[in-house]
């Protein structure tokens, strides 16, 4: 099959097709070399970066997709229910899968330290993440992000998530009012060593109130 004539198949394909391609689907589907096939995509992408739908590459699969650049408009044309909709913990486990992906269950909640079934059901059900064989353990998978989840976060590839150490330097802890306090309270004396001016004046004031009990006996004497 002539390069250009390939180009033209390899795009029909991406479009019409529900789900990412691999190069080894391709290759099998049109009966071409892997080289000739990973060539036709690499022109494909080329050609097509700079219009309003794009190839994206994730996890050794390709996908048609809206131009990253337009994702604002994009996002807010189909995102908005999706993002009411994700709950902290969801968020929490879809960015543990972004960065540490492929990723098992056992794995997730050994980070998080508590079960994450919910949140991986959300995010399988709205295309987020999939499932996919672990190599070494046939009786186990891995879950990964998927095209959409590029396209709901405009990004062209998963290599275009800000590093992580940058994120983690972004954030500012939150101060710990309870420590603060239980310092003071360590700096302050008893009550024995000094006693406050109320219990001072304890005794005092039961003395004046004795005083009053003497002073209406005597009177009904």
């Amino acid at each position: 099959m002539e390069p250009q004539h390939l180009k033209s198949v390899l795009e029909s394909l991406l479009f019409i097709a529900s789900k990412p391609l691999s190069l080894k689907e391709l290759s099998k589907f049109l009966e071409e070399p892997p080289e000739a096939v990973q060539a036709g995509l690499e022109a494909l992408i080329s050609e097509r970066k700079d219009s309003g739908i794009v190839v994206l590459e994730s996890n050794g699969t390709y996908q048609m997709s809206t131009n990253t650049r337009n994702s604002t408009q994009v996002k807010n044309f189909l995102n908005a229910e999706l993002r009411e909709k994700l709950t902290d913990a969801t968020v929490e486990v879809l960015g543990i899968i972004a960065y540490r992906q492929p990723i098992s269950k056992a794995e997730i909640e050994a980070i998080r330290g508590v079960n994450s079934q919910y949140s991986l059901r959300h995010l399988l059900m709205r295309g987020l993440i999939e499932k996919i064989s672990n190599p070494r353990d046939a009786r186990s998978l891995y879950y990964q992000t998927t095209t959409e989840f590029l396209q709901h976060l405009g990004l062209g590839s998963i290599k275009d998530l800000p590093a992580f150490e940058e994120l983690v330097g972004q954030i500012k802890l939150p101060e710990t009012p309870a420590l603060e306090n239980e310092a003071v309270t360590a700096a302050q004396p008893t009550a024995a060593e000094n006693p406050s001016p109320e219990s001072e004046s304890l005794g005092p004031a039961e003395e004046e109130y004795d005083d009053e009990e003497e002073d209406d006996d005597e009177d009904e004497a």
